[in-house]
């Protein structure tokens, strides 16, 4: 019994290994969503939105504008107020949470309020605004859709990485007050 077990874990890994059978990456990410999708929300991710929209709801496209700019020259700087308060925010730190405790499937996290504007991220991305427009639009449509595309790696090495925009409903309301951007390297499966 154990030798057939033995063999039939090899059989598989070698089978499996190969991509003989297996899942896409994008399959692999819808199959795994149920799980983070539940990380997310166990870090009132929805009370976190409400509180961002009621303090943005004044913002104009050109004070978006303004904090990409200011976003664009931090990046290169020592001083960096604006992408600290991004990063290092509680959110930005309990999404890191969801990072570990769905197994680092998911690599990076930007959290993006109504208006497309990040209130969190995992680690520095090089904008502020995250897939606000027409995915919004699409989401607002069918809030139960997941927009997943393959996208190039900002990193040297030029690897493929999947992005999947996760729409956030406000249970009491129905309306979308914002997203979830996660960013998959194509290692992670």
């Amino acid at each position: 019994m154990y030798r057939f077990s033995v063999l039939f874990s090899m059989f598989y890994v070698l089978l499996f290994a190969n991509g003989a059978f297996a899942e896409s990456q994008e399959d692999k990410l819808r199959n795994n969503l149920p799980e983070i999708r539940s990380a997310l929300m166990q870090q009132d991710i929805v009370g976190t939105l409400r509180t961002y929209n009621k303090a943005r709801h004044d913002m104009t496209q050109t004070d978006i504008e303004g904090l990409e700019a200011i976003w664009r020259a931090e990046l290169g700087s020592g001083n960096q107020p604006l992408i600290t308060g991004i990063v290092r925010n509680i959110t930005a730190l309990r999404m890191r949470k969801v990072i570990r405790d769905t197994g680092r499937v998911v690599s990076e996290i930007n959290v993006i309020d109504a208006r497309g504007v990040s209130i969190a991220q995992t680690t520095v991305f090089p904008h502020i605004r995250g897939m606000a427009g027409e995915a919004g639009n699409i989401a607002a449509a069918d809030p139960n859709m997941v927009l997943i595309s393959s996208v190039d790696s900002q990193a040297s090495d030029k690897s493929r990485q999947l992005e999947a925009f996760l729409p956030v409903i406000d249970p009491d309301t129905n309306e979308l007050i914002g997203a979830v951007i996660l960013v998959i390297e194509g290692e992670s499966f």
